[in-house]
């Protein structure tokens, strides 16, 4: 794959800390391993994502001789202003810039800082878990969390689909005061009427279960203490993942930030109200399923207006469930025992095709108008 860009890219980035509080910035991770491997040259303002424990190399290179006006596209991450606290980088927005400005936003959150009057500054900002029935700044573009190179190697082989065990693994790291309505509702509603079909797989991969080996460890590290060569296991030898995530939002209007959509939503939150509209949907286990060969089970994307770059398709490449009508997917199940083989093969190669780091890269580029 080739693109017409020959300019430069550079990428703030947020120093690492211990694993329990390092922040995974997934989004530039994978962005930036796309256009390494397309040739364009990217720099940022500190050494950064130590590719191998072997030896101090990076994907991002810091290089003293090249700031950010000396490229065409600088690139802040969510991070820097969350988990930093800090200002906007200095002339990021000068007047007489030549760069365009993109904003990476991967935050929990109905609405986020991205929302905020300052952030009207960026070119671009790009966000997961958008939904297309809900008012958004007109630049916010939707973007998912997608793949990384670090995914494609845990799950670049794969056992044949008649070797699994006929299982439906939900592996949710939450805390006591973190728990997602959607996942509540999965486990009130449909795990008691798929447990028929699969076996319900509930063992917990904790974020201190962790290999010692060098590499393993050093991505449990940079990643915050979420890479775990068990959970791809148990991924791989399984015929599908519960990936639900979020939570109902109120049905009108678009504006969330509304009196009247803060009051349905304080009502939705209290009597469990299933909506038509989901937002904090996206997770890594999403898109790590689908690589894995692990049948996506996920909010129908139509449904309840989850929209991402490239849309999937239901029964093709995951399985979107209906919460008004959980026994359809049920029933479906039944009447065609053979599907999930099916959606298991043209899920991973759909997300492969659509969501691993080059065709991020070129899509992210034909965004905003420079490939």
């Amino acid at each position: 794959m080739t693109v017409n860009f020959k300019g430069k890219v550079f990428f703030y980035c947020v120093p690492t800390s211990t694993p329990d509080k390092n922040p995974y910035p997934h989004l530039i991770v994978g962005l930036a391993e796309g256009l390494k491997s397309l040739g364009i040259e990217f720099y940022s303002d500190i050494n950064y994502w130590q590719l191998s424990p072997e030896k101090e190399e990076y994907l991002f290179r810091h290089n003293p001789e090249v700031t950010p006006d000396d490229c065409d596209i600088v690139i802040l991450e969510d991070n820097w202003t969350t988990a930093l606290n800090r200002p906007f980088p200095k002339d990021l927005f000068a007047p007489n810039r030549k760069h365009i400005t993109v904003y990476m936003d991967a935050q929990d959150g109905t609405t986020t800082l991205a929302w905020q009057p300052e952030y009207r500054q960026f070119d671009f900002i790009f966000r997961i878990s958008c939904n297309s029935k809900l008012k958004r700044p007109a630049n916010i573009h939707p973007w998912s969390l997608g793949l990384s190179e670090r995914m494609l190697r845990e799950l670049e082989t794969i056992p044949k689909f008649a070797e699994r065990k006929q299982q439906l693994v939900v592996n949710y790291r939450e805390t006591v005061h973190n728990k997602q309505r959607l996942r509540s509702r999965a486990r009130q509603d449909l795990m008691p009427a798929i447990n028929s079909l699969l076996h319900v797989n509930t063992i917990l991969d904790t974020y201190d279960n962790f290999s010692r080996e060098p590499y393993h460890y050093l991505q449990w590290a940079q990643t915050g203490r979420r890479h775990s060569p068990s959970y791809y296991n148990s991924l791989k030898e399984s015929v599908a993942c519960a990936c639900f995530a979020g939570y109902f939002v109120s049905p009108i209007p678009r504006d969330l930030d509304s009196f009247t959509s803060r009051v349905l939503g304080k009502l939705i939150k209290n009597i469990g109200w299933k909506t038509n509209r989901i937002v904090d949907w996206d997770s890594w286990r999403l898109w790590e399923s689908m690589v894995a060969g692990c049948v996506a089970f996920n909010p129908d994307f139509e449904k309840y207006g989850l929209v991402v770059p490239v849309m999937p398709e239901n029964w093709r490449h995951y399985i979107g469930v209906d919460f008004d009508n959980i026994q359809t997917t049920i029933n479906r199940l039944k009447d065609e025992p053979e599907i999930l083989e099916k959606i298991s093969c043209q899920g991973r190669d759909w997300a492969i095709e659509h969501y691993s780091p080059v065709p991020t890269a070129i899509r992210f580029l034909k965004a905003i108008g420079v490939s």
